[in-house]
C-alpha cells in the first residue's frame, strides 16, 4: 500500500487536485483536458491506465499522462523513484499477445460421450435448469482431467466469437473448491458475443445467473464492473442497466451504482433488482425478467440500507 500512497500523493501534485480515492486503487480527478465540472479523469495506481469518461483522453501509463500534461522532469524522476523505471509501461511496445483458449482437456457437452463425468455434468446442469438449448448456445463443456478436472466449463466469446474468458464449477460433491477462473484479466465484457447495446443490459455476478436472465446480460465474474465494460457503456450510449444480486451482494450493488454514475454523461438509467436469498438460476427465466421489468430506480435509500447492513 505504500506504493500506491506515494503514487495518490504525486498525482495530486502534478495535477493540483486532491483526488477522491476508489477500493484503495483508483483516483478521480477533475479532467485538465476538458475542465468538466465533475470528476470524470480516473487513474488506475495498480494498472496505470487512465481514462476521461467525457472527452476520452487515455492511456496506458502514468507516465503517458505526464507527457500529455508536458509534467516537469522532477516529477518523472520522482514518479521512477516510486514504481522503477523497469516497471513503466513503453505504450510505443507491441502489446504482449495471451494465447486465450479453453483447456485441451474440454469436452463439448452437446457431443454425447459415455465417458463417466458427463453424465455427472449433465445431472449438475440440469439442477441448475440449464438446458440442451442453453449447453449448445454457449458452448457449455466439462473436463475429467487436467486442472479443471471434474467441473463444467462455461466459456464467455467476445463481439468476434474470440474466447475472452471462461467459468468453471466444479460438480464434484468432494470438490472444496466450487470455483474456479480462467487465469486472464477480467478486463473484458462477458458474454459480449450476445450484447445488443442498442437495448438495455442486465449485469449479475456469475455465467449461471446470466444464462438465467437470458436477455442481454453480462456476467461480471465478480461484482465489480471492469475497465472495457465502463468503456462500452459510455461509447455504446447504453441508456438502461439493469443490476440484479442477491441481498447477500447489496454492498457490491453500491459500488457497481457508484461507478455507473461517474458515467452519467449519458443519463444512464440503473435500476436495482433484489433477489432476496435467491440467485436467478434458482428464481427462473420468467420470474427474475418479471423482476427486472417491475424493477424501480436505484436511490439513495439503497445506499443507506447497503451500508447499515455492511
Amino acid at each position: 500500500m505504500l506504493k500506491e500512497s506515494q503514487l495518490f500523493t504525486l498525482l495530486d501534485k502534478v495535477l493540483n487536485q486532491t483526488s477522491y480515492i476508489r477500493k484503495g486503487e483508483e483516483a478521480v480527478y477533475h479532467c485538465p483536458f476538458c475542465s468538466h465540472r465533475k470528476k470524470k479523469l480516473e487513474i488506475n495506481v495498480r494498472t496505470q491506465e487512465w481514462h476521461c469518461w467525457i472527452c476520452n483522453a487515455c492511456g496506458k501509463s502514468i507516465r503517458s499522462l505526464f507527457y500529455k500534461l508536458k509534467t516537469k522532469e522532477f516529477y518523472f524522476n520522482e514518479l521512477y523513484k516510486i514504481i522503477g523505471k523497469s516497471w513503466v509501461r513503453n505504450e510505443t511496445e507491441e502489446t504482449k499477445i495471451i494465447n486465450r483458449t479453453l483447456p485441451d482437456e474440454f469436452i463439448p457437452l452437446w457431443e454425447s460421450s459415455n465417458l463417466f463425468g458427463y453424465g455427472h455434468a449433465i445431472s449438475y446442469l440440469n439442477d441448475r435448469n440449464i438446458t440442451m438449448d442453453d449447453i449448445i448456445r454457449y458452448n457449455i463443456g466439462f473436463c475429467e482431467e487436467g486442472n479443471y478436472k471434474h467441473r463444467v466449463i462455461i466459456p464467455s466469446y467476445d463481439k468476434n466469437a474470440d474466447i475472452n474468458f471462461f467459468a468453471a464449477r466444479t460438480y464434484h460433491v468432494g470438490n472444496n473448491y466450487k470455483y474456479m477462473l480462467s487465469p486472464w484479466s477480467k478486463d473484458i465484457i462477458g458474454f459480449e458475443l450476445f450484447i445488443n447495446w442498442l437495448e438495455p443490459i442486465t449485469l449479475v455476478e456469475g455465467t449461471f445467473d446470466a444464462i438465467a436472465v437470458k436477455n442481454n446480460v453480462i456476467p461480471l465474474f465478480g461484482t465489480t464492473i471492469s475497465f472495457a465494460l465502463k468503456l462500452a457503456i459510455v461509447t455504446n450510449k447504453v441508456k438502461r442497466v439493469n443490476i440484479v444480486l442477491d441481498n447477500d451482494a447489496l454492498k457490491q450493488a453500491v459500488d457497481i451504482f457508484d461507478r455507473i454514475e461517474d458515467l452519467q454523461v449519458n443519463q444512464i438509467d440503473i435500476h436495482l433488482v433484489e433477489l432476496g436469498q435467491k440467485d436467478p438460476s434458482v428464481i427462473g427465466f420468467e420470474a427474475v425478467n418479471e423482476l427486472i421489468y417491475n424493477s424501480r430506480a436505484f436511490d439513495f435509500c439503497d445506499i443507506i440500507k447497503a451500508k447499515l447492513n455492511s
